[in-house]
This record gives C-alpha cells, sequence and structure tokens, in this order.
C-alpha cells in the first residue's frame, strides 16, 4: 500500500483544464501528459532541493492529479472515466513492481454512463429490470457496487430499497466472510454490495476447494462507487481502498472485459 500512501486529500481545484477532451488530444493524452508533467517537476524539484523556496515548484504530485481527477466521475463522460481508471490501474500496476503486459486497455464503450439522479434509477437505467428481478445464478450477482466504505454501503442499500431486489451485504461489521461464503453458495442475489477488500477475498479460491464463493462470471454491470469522503477522496484513490480496488479491477473485471463484449463498468 506504499503507493497510496503518499497521496494528499486537500481540495486541489478544477480538472476541467486538463480532463476536456479535444478535437486531437483525447482524455487519456491530457491526464497522461499532466501526470508526466507533475513528475517532471518532482524530479527538478529534487535535484534543485537548495535553491530558495520561492524558486522551487510547489504544484501538485502527479498521484494528486489522479486523485483530484477521481473526483465528480458520474458526472463526467465515457471517454474521461476510462481514461481515469486506465491511467490509476497503470500507476498502480508499475508502482507495485509489475508488468502492465497484459492489461487491456479500458475503452470508452465498455463504460456505461446514465444521467439519472438516484442509484435506483440508475441501476433502472443501466440493465434490464425483468432479468435483474428474476436473476438465478448463484455466486455471481448481476450487479456489484464497489464502496468506499462499510457505511457507505449500508447508505446505497437504503437507497436501493425502492427496486426491492435481494442484495448480498459483503462488507465487514455487517456479517463474518464465512457467513458470507454461505450466502453465495447457497442463495442468488441480483445485487451485491461492498468493500474492495471483502469482494476482492470472496473472489479467491478457497483452500481445497477448485472455486471462489463469488464469481463475475455472469455479472452484467459493476459500479463504482464515485462518492467523495471528507478528505477529498473515493473508493478508487482512498489510501485504504485504492490498492484492492485496483486489484479487484485488474484480477477480477479485466478478465471479464476480455472474455464478454456485454460486461460493462459504470461510475454511481
Amino acid at each position: 500500500k506504499l503507493f497510496f500512501l503518499t497521496m494528499g486529500g486537500d481540495d486541489l481545484g478544477s480538472d476541467d483544464e486538463f480532463l476536456n477532451p479535444g478535437v486531437e488530444d483525447t482524455a487519456e493524452d491530457k491526464l497522461s501528459e499532466k501526470v508526466e508533467r507533475e513528475q517532471e517537476k518532482k524530479r527538478k524539484r529534487d535535484d534543485d532541493s537548495d535553491a530558495p523556496a520561492d524558486e522551487v515548484p510547489t504544484k501538485k504530485s502527479s498521484m494528486r492529479v489522479l486523485i483530484e481527477a477521481g473526483r465528480g466521475l458520474d458526472k463526467k463522460p465515457a471517454d474521461i472515466q476510462a481514461a481515469f481508471l486506465w491511467m490509476t490501474l497503470k500507476h498502480y500496476v508499475q508502482m507495485k513492481g509489475d508488468s502492465i503486459d497484459g492489461l487491456i486497455k479500458i475503452e470508452p464503450k465498455r463504460l456505461t454512463v446514465s444521467d439519472e439522479t438516484t442509484l435506483a434509477t440508475r441501476v433502472k437505467d443501466c440493465v434490464s429490470m425483468k432479468k435483474l428481478k428474476n436473476w438465478k445464478p448463484i455466486g455471481s450477482p448481476m450487479v456489484i457496487i464497489v464502496c468506499v466504505s462499510a457505511r457507505r454501503a449500508v447508505a446505497i442499500l437504503k437507497e436501493l430499497a425502492p427496486l426491492k431486489i435481494r442484495a448480498a451485504k459483503l462488507f465487514a461489521k455487517h456479517l463474518q466472510v464465512k457467513d458470507q461464503i454461505e450466502m453465495l453458495s447457497n442463495q442468488s442475489f441480483g445485487i451485491a454490495v461492498g468493500t474492495p477488500n471483502r469482494l476482492q477475498m470472496l473472489c479467491q479460491k478457497e483452500r481445497g476447494s477448485n472455486k471462489a464463493p463469488m464469481y463475475l462470471g455472469k455479472t452484467t454491470l459493476v459500479l463504482l462507487d464515485s462518492h467523495v469522503n471528507q478528505k477529498g477522496y473515493t473508493v478508487c484513490t482512498l489510501p485504504d481502498t485504492a490498492p484492492d480496488t485496483m486489484d479487484f479491477i485488474k484480477e477480477q473485471i479485466m478478465p471479464q472485459m476480455k472474455q464478454r463484449k456485454e460486461f460493462r463498468v459504470a461510475f454511481l
């Protein structure tokens, strides 16, 4: 988690200057250039650490650029959402010392964007309610919602109540892992709401078993929570959740994107 421990949470202003795609430059190009500029400024600061304070650049770091870009993503176009996810995932993988070879680029067409204002109506806008109400696969919820905290997960479940869909509660402070494993093994859930660490844990094969309690093989949609906490972080940038979120994307979401054209990701 060292990669995320250097991130700051103070408000860093608007990201419109580099996240509004132009005719020639894509959102990814703009974000990549912004990150590279900040990295170059940091290198210059390191080389010029003896310079007077007023001569040393004090702009935000490249990671802070990504933190800023992660705010309000549910209201951004698909190309901006895709650029943020791809840049953040690459940054995370590289900082772990792993290779990005084998990762597929997250394309805007794999992002679902809704103009609806409430979570319940957004879910209705993104998936077939008929299929959701009659969902049968065991261990693979139709919709998985990745939340920044257990408290946020509870709030989301309350927002989903009008849909009257059975929802799995996959976070700590509610059920123990063993209880969630048993629940997923014996019941079907149209929706699962959980925190990234618990979701990732439940997607791992149990000792002595050839399958995981939960898998995304039948899942249609993964919703990433864009809720910003008091310190300015989201589930994709908070130091406590970002590593598990990126692992979940890399190990669970990416394979489904490779195999299934109908698989989608969205920000809520």
